[in-house]
């Protein structure tokens, strides 16, 4: 947050102030209405990391617009340079994405600051509907990761070799990616222990939610089951591995960074074995090997849209697939819309119920009335 700091003036000190002058009392504090140093140092590094250093960069874009144009960013924020802000953005080009986000950011930074709901966003809401109406009118389209299905993971397994230790962490990577829906924050977070056998057949696996955590959530994580028969074998193949190099401790990270040798890397100060930038460069590089048809737009949160496909593609409905995934995703939006591509790549049409069959019934062909 940019601060205005006030100007130095260099002066000698003198003692004229009229003798006997009665003290003017200091408003009282209520220490009921102050933060401690301490929670005040917390709720400055609240929230998730990820999403505080995006809303950092935001803000920090619009402190730098502010100084360009002999504006005062604030906070708190003037309504008025927030929607001078917008418009400057839209006329530029900017995708509606980032827009949206950039308000959201300003707001944030006020209300941390102790300026809550402020500025007004109406104006700048308007002003980026408009945008946002220009943006898709023009056939512009927001990128959107594709999500990596049963039929790509298998095609990506099948360059991830299960005698060498990177092919082993990247069979492991990929598969509990999937059946976690976990983001790549949330794979860099596992640790050996978060991976239990609870049967021959059958693994319990623990995430540690990153994003939109419920109250109702698992104290300790929310807890997948997983009884795939390769899922297994890659994790037993892997656990060995760890061990024969002493790192199967139970407070290790599970993924680890492996050179080109084969050894493995250190663990950072976040205790990570791998970082999620490289889980998702390794996803990447993975897909790019295997040929896959979405390989240049590929990310590692395709992992995570896998399974949501799949189930749309077996003719689950979103409000099913919901249910299904439990807080996994917490948007009806995101469901449905992968539900759609699930349905659309088994070569379906998206329609539910009796729509889709009533639409399907109208076919242009020879004999037809």
């Amino acid at each position: 947050m940019s601060t205005e700091l006030e100007p130095v003036i260099d002066a000698e000190l003198v003692d004229d102030a009229p003798p006997n002058l009665p003290a003017v009392p200091a408003e009282p504090v209520d220490i009921n209405r102050t933060l401690t140093p301490e929670a005040a140092e917390a709720m400055a590094k609240s929230g998730r990391e990820n999403t505080r250093k995006t809303y950092e960069a935001r803000w920090k874009a619009f402190a730098n617009w502010c100084a360009l144009n002999g504006r005062k960013p604030g906070a708190p924020t003037s309504e008025e340079n927030l929607v001078s802000y917008v418009d400057y953005l839209c006329r530029k080009g900017t995708d509606p994405g980032t827009v949206r986000l950039t308000i959201a950011a300003i707001r944030k930074t006020n209300a941390r600051a102790g300026y809550q709901d402020t500025p007004n966003q109406d104006a700048a809401l308007e002003r980026y509907g408009d945008h946002r109406y220009a943006w898709d009118e023009a056939g512009h389209t927001q990128r959107s990761a594709p999500p990596l299905d049963l039929a790509r993971i298998r095609q990506m397994l099948t360059v991830c070799p299960d005698d060498t230790l990177t092919g082993l962490r990247d069979r492991v990577m990929l598969l509990l990616g999937y059946y976690m829906r976990a983001r790549r924050s949330e794979l860099a977070r596992l640790r050996v222990s978060d991976v239990q056998f609870l049967a021959p057949t059958l693994v319990l696996a623990i995430k540690r939610v990153s994003k939109n955590t419920k109250v109702s959530d698992e104290p300790g994580g929310k807890e997948y089951e997983i009884d795939d028969p390769t899922t297994l074998d890659a994790l037993r193949r892997y656990h060995a591995a760890l061990d024969r190099l002493g790192q199967k401790a139970p407070h290790l990270p599970l993924l680890r960074s492996v050179d080109q040798w084969g050894h493995l890397g250190g663990i950072n100060k976040k205790n990570q074995g791998i970082t999620p930038v490289a889980i998702n460069t390794a996803v990447q590089r993975i897909a790019l090997r295997a040929g896959v048809d979405v390989a240049d737009t590929v990310t590692s949160h395709g992992l995570r849209a896998g399974v949501p496909t799949d189930l749309g593609a077996q003719g689950l409905s979103a409000s099913e697939i919901k249910a299904l995934t439990g807080t996994d995703w917490s948007s009806d939006k995101m469901v449905e819309k992968y539900r759609k591509i699930g349905r659309r790549r088994a070569g379906m049409r998206s329609d539910e119920g009796s729509r889709s069959g009533a639409l399907s019934m109208l076919r242009i062909g020879e004999g037809s009335a």
